[in-house]
């Protein structure tokens, strides 16, 4: 959706609208020479529309914040800070106004001008505090074109599906279990957070369609501590997973121990009472694999495939008996 906001620039909105604005004054059919205070009025008001439209084309363009599905709106606010989009959108909201009563104001008084160089000397003056209006807001044109550029890329949501959230540490194999369930093509990199945002894909199991969100790599520290990236998995995390699948890597390639890995999903399961966990553990096909610990999960191999459909059975054992079980209870009382 953000990819409809234009990038304004305020120097190439005052070339256009004003260039427009000669335009269409010297193609009126009147007669210019006997009726210049027109033509200047014509001028005015045509550069005035010019950069009034460029500057409600973004402002009409960006959504309403408070009907945006809960993830969505966190993932602005934690990317751009929603606060801040809606001050700079006021400010660029009351440069429209502001343009626009300037507008009336200089078409009155070159109608009334007593002469064709006091209505030119006008149009100038008018032209001038337009610019002066955008100089005002060039701050807050930067930061919504900057916060444009951020947001355009984020991820499209489906709130009408079912959701899991792949967790874990990074380089346990989340990117590659994605790619396993749903046939995607996940940029994967081998080195610590290679999920730079949130890769969403889904698929189809027994004709149902199951949403399925790779997270950032989660890190073993207080949610206070952590960077924006983080950040994004903790909010997809809250507001859209119906089932969490964390990641284990047994062989302890991802850089990790498995005693820190057991540290983080205690965390993230604190964290998170009420939303059931899968436990899977990664990576089967190395010789590495094994361990001590006694973990109960599926055994796969996010590589090679082994144990896939197992874990869709289980996924949709849980999503779609738990969950529409429950539905059925509460329509029931």
């Amino acid at each position: 959706m953000f990819k409809q906001i234009p990038r304004i620039e305020i120097d190439e909105i005052v070339d256009k609208a004003f260039k427009n604005a000669k335009k269409k004054a010297l193609s009126s059919k009147k007669n210019i020479n006997e009726i210049v205070k027109e033509k200047e009025s014509i001028r005015v008001a045509v550069a005035g529309e010019n950069l009034t439209e460029s500057l409600f084309k973004v402002v009409d363009r960006y959504p309403s914040f408070d009907r945006l599905p809960p993830f969505t709106r966190e993932l602005i606010d934690i990317i751009v800070g929603i606060d801040k989009l809606r001050h700079n959108l006021g400010a660029v909201s009351f440069a429209i106004n502001t343009i626009n009563s300037i507008k009336l104001e200089y078409i009155k008084k070159i109608r009334r001008a007593k002469s064709s160089q006091d209505a030119s000397y006008l149009r100038k003056e008018c032209y001038g505090r337009y610019i002066s209006v955008l100089k005002q807001i060039e701050k807050n044109l930067k930061y919504l074109n900057d916060a444009r550029d951020k947001l355009k890329n984020l991820p499209s949501i489906n709130p009408d599906l079912y959701t899991v959230v792949i967790a874990g540490f990074p380089n346990v194999g989340k990117s590659s279990l994605l790619k396993a369930l749903t046939n995607s093509e996940p940029e994967i990199n081998s080195y610590p957070f290679t999920t730079k945002g949130i890769n969403i894909s889904s698929f189809k199991y027994s004709n149902r369609t199951i949403q399925v969100v790779d997270t950032p790599g989660l890190l073993d520290r207080e949610l206070s501590c952590r960077n924006n990236i983080e950040l994004q998995a903790i909010s997809a995390l809250k507001y859209l997973a119906k089932l969490i699948l964390f990641v284990f890597d047994p062989t302890e390639s991802c850089g990790y121990s498995m005693q820190k890995q057991m540290s983080l999903f205690n965390e993230i399961s604190e964290q998170f009472i009420g939303i059931p966990f899968i436990k899977i553990l990664n990576k089967s096909d190395l010789k590495e694999w094994g361990f001590k610990e006694d973990i109960e999960g599926i055994k796969i191999s996010a590589e090679d495939g082994e144990n896939i459909n197992l874990l869709k059975e289980k996924i949709e054992k849980i999503l779609f008996n738990y969950f529409e079980e429950e539905v059925d209870y509460f329509e029931k009382d």
